[in-house]
């Protein structure tokens, strides 16, 4: 078996053990894995203090590696030193939780430093005349041929993160902590004992105090994320409610409270010859309004960019210019239509160009822009892929609805059926829904279990 600096934990501690080991076993192969049996030890040693010193833990959602880091901060149970190298652990096993890590150099500094942690843990809980040997940074033995066989024998000895100071705690070979049988006084010597045998070195020092700068920036990073993150949702869930309602809004308005010839498309109902021509020109504006918000703002990237400014562009024209329809033939002095002006055979091909462009638009949005995957598979949820799924088939009808245009220049459809109108309104549905969706009303993610 391969030397490991964390073999003197195996007697009180063996759960601690497993954990540097297996970061040690990590180290050249898997810098998550590493830094993520090192937090999980941190942890678990804060776990075993508040368990030896009968403390009580924060409640709820208080309950956090880093409170209860300042909670036996504040008690003055740990030297800054100490609680450097806790809050710096945590820190670093939330990023390669979150991120994917691959600095081997950082990595090879915290596990020293893991192991000046462990040691003052023995000194004062476990053996208060403990002398550690010097650290030794651990061999590579990834090429070794039965290393997988390592790697998995190890881990099936440990328990999870969260249930290994539990589990381990209950183990009848585990003794009193030494420090119980101590007056105050006394506790308070050996604790200060291994706090001064406890020091960082300059460059240990210095690769803290950038990992604590560092972890500040994140923090302001993510909730500028965060913020930008709710903005964008409150986008897309309105832009899908706006989607949804304007057909039916438009038709109520038009056959039910105008009481005018039931439109052949969502369209006519923008003429200026209609009554009700106000109510689509204000939906649609909205709608683009806030596409070219989201375009200019919140968008991922480039492709996202593009897409919702084509979908606010395309928009925007449909709006501004009318299509050629029975509204606008009942006026025969209406010979300038739109805010451009135009002859209406002019107005009803930017009109087109404008529905082509919009349409298309959110077409490729949900199906490209809304699919995209996280990089990393194991962060890829049930959810996730069922959002997928309906983005995919909410896109093919969408386009279907659009073929239902090109039948209807051949032809296919009586005259007296109300075809594009039908499409329109689909097409504004299916989007509005993924819309939704994307925004975080339905089918969100599962909490997952702390």
């Amino acid at each position: 078996m391969a030397y490991s600096n964390f073999l003197f934990l195996a007697e009180h501690f063996p759960a601690l053990e497993k954990m540097g080991r297996l970061a040690e076993m990590y180290l050249y192969t898997d810098a998550d894995a590493c830094l993520e049996n090192m937090g999980s030890l941190a942890e678990a040693i804060v776990k075993y203090i508040f368990k030896f010193d009968g403390l009580v833990s924060p409640p709820g959602n208080e309950n956090t590696h880093a409170n209860r880091v300042g909670i036996l901060r504040e008690k003055d149970m740990l030297s800054k030193d100490i609680s450097d190298i806790f809050y710096v652990l945590g820190i670093k096993r939330d990023e390669a939780a979150d991120e994917g890590y691959d600095s081997f150099e950082e990595c090879k500094s915290l596990i020293e430093m893991t192991h000046k942690l462990s040691v003052w843990f023995m000194q004062i809980y476990g053996d208060s005349e403990f002398e550690p040997v010097p650290f030794v940074m651990p061999e590579d033995i990834s090429d070794r041929a039965d290393y997988e066989k390592l790697i998995k024998e190890k881990e099936e000895l440990s328990a999870g993160p969260e249930e290994a100071p539990a589990a381990v705690m209950t183990e009848p070979a585990i003794p009193e902590p030494a420090h119980v049988h101590f007056q105050a006084s006394q506790y308070r010597q050996q604790m200060e004992k291994a706090n001064r045998k406890t020091r960082l070195s300059e460059k240990e020092a210095r690769s803290i105090i950038d990992i604590l700068i560092e972890s500040d920036k994140n923090k302001a990073k993510q909730e500028h994320l965060r913020a930008r993150k709710g903005f964008r949702q409150f986008q897309l869930v309105t832009m899908g409610f706006i989607a949804i309602f304007i057909g039916p809004l438009v038709l109520f308005t038009t056959s039910v409270v105008h009481k005018l010839p039931f439109p052949n498309s969502i369209s006519e109902t923008a003429t200026t010859a209609n009554r009700a021509g106000a109510i689509l020109p204000f939906c649609l504006g909205a709608l683009a309004l806030f596409a070219l918000t989201y375009a200019i703002v919140y968008a991922y990237d480039k492709t996202d960019k593009i897409f919702t400014a084509g979908m606010a562009s395309g928009f925007t024209i449909v709006a501004m210019q009318m299509c050629s329809s029975d509204y606008i033939l009942l006026d025969p002095d209406l010979d300038r239509v739109g805010l451009f002006g135009v002859v209406p055979e002019i107005s009803n091909t930017l009109h087109m160009v404008g529905a082509i462009a919009g349409f298309g638009s959110m077409i490729f949005w949900i199906m490209l822009c809304f699919r995209k995957s996280d990089k990393r598979k194991d962060l890829r949820t049930k959810e996730k892929h069922t959002r997928n799924n309906i983005y995919f088939y909410l896109g093919i009808a969408m386009i279907l609805s659009l073929g239902l245009f090109i039948l209807d220049l051949a032809g296919l459809f009586d005259e007296s059926f109300p075809v594009v109108f039908v499409a329109e309104c689909a097409m504004l549905l299916f989007g509005g829904v993924s819309c939704i969706i994307k925004g975080g009303l339905f089918l969100k993610d599962k909490a997952r279990s702390v």
